[in-house]
């Protein structure tokens, strides 16, 4: 475990596109505007109803009402 986690902090280090999600990492999933959820995308089956911080769109299930 320990050598993938060591693999794991050189490429965030190395490579600056993984170490600029290190930021979004805590909000994913993060409770929104109610019962709604913090994602990088809605699914099909959900709505958009707000923007979270770094650009992630807070979704909540079915059709809500406006």
């Amino acid at each position: 475990m320990k050598p993938l986690l060591i693999v794991f902090v050189f490429l965030v280090f190395w490579d600056p596109a993984l170490a600029g999600l290190i930021p979004i990492l805590p909000e994913m999933h993060k409770k929104c505007y109610g019962n709604g959820i913090c994602r990088l995308e809605c699914y099909g089956s959900e709505m958009l109803v707000a923007y979270c911080m770094f650009q992630l769109e807070c979704c909540v299930k079915g059709n809500p009402d406006p």
